[in-house]
């Protein structure tokens, strides 16, 4: 999936765009820059899930996040042991907070274990050319591009006593814009709300 994908299938579609390279009222770049916009702002509301591992260290507690995490949100964080080849969780930290933007501090301190491990997981963004976002997601991202563009337009024509032709066809006043907008946004919140995708946390006592 990428922003090209997303703005063929489905963006051009919500706007009315008949023609792929048509330049009014959007280029093809405002078009994929409204894409882009709305993969931006998915996080923190929608993520995909990551997770990462770091040794024990008994010389400090506090400890760096994982490099694919830091971009993130941690959310737990658990104790795993190797053992004849199998490695598994034998408890969970229930209490860290973060330190700073990449490093948590665990109390009590914790032993040096060159069997064991600490595990984070959390939530990281999607990236924004659009080319780790699931298929179920490329209708709803366009919904909140649909969403930019017609907003966009619409502030255009504030100070206009006018209408905007979309195609050779129609045409769409100030008001239509607004509320098309604000339908697209609507169709979004609600789309993403039952996503997978949704982030969800631990209880708050595990990662104030």
């Amino acid at each position: 999936m990428t922003v090209t994908a997303i703005r063929t299938g489905h963006l051009n579609r919500y706007l009315g765009v008949t023609v792929d390279g048509d330049t009014i009222p959007w280029t093809v770049a405002d078009r994929d820059a409204f894409i882009v916009q709305a993969l931006t702002q998915l996080y923190p509301d929608v993520a995909k899930r990551g997770q990462g591992t770091v040794a024990l260290n008994q010389n400090s507690d506090v400890y760096t996040i994982p490099s694919n995490l830091q971009a993130g949100k941690v959310n737990r964080i658990e104790i795993e042991q190797t053992t004849g080849g199998t490695t598994s969780r034998v408890d969970r930290v229930p209490n860290w907070r973060y330190y700073s933007d990449t490093q948590v501090r665990i109390t009590p301190l914790l032993a040096s274990n060159t069997s064991a491990q600490l595990r984070f997981f959390g939530w990281i963004p999607f990236l924004v050319d659009g080319t780790d976002i699931p298929l179920r997601m490329e209708p709803i991202v366009a919904m909140r591009a649909a969403a930019f563009a017609y907003g966009a337009e619409a502030s255009q024509m504030g100070n206009y006593k006018r209408q905007q032709g979309l195609d050779q066809s129609r045409v769409v006043d100030y008001s239509t814009l607004v509320g098309l907008s604000a339908y697209y946004e609507r169709r979004y919140f609600e789309q993403i709300s039952k996503d997978p995708a949704h982030t969800s946390y631990s209880p708050r006592a595990a990662y104030r």
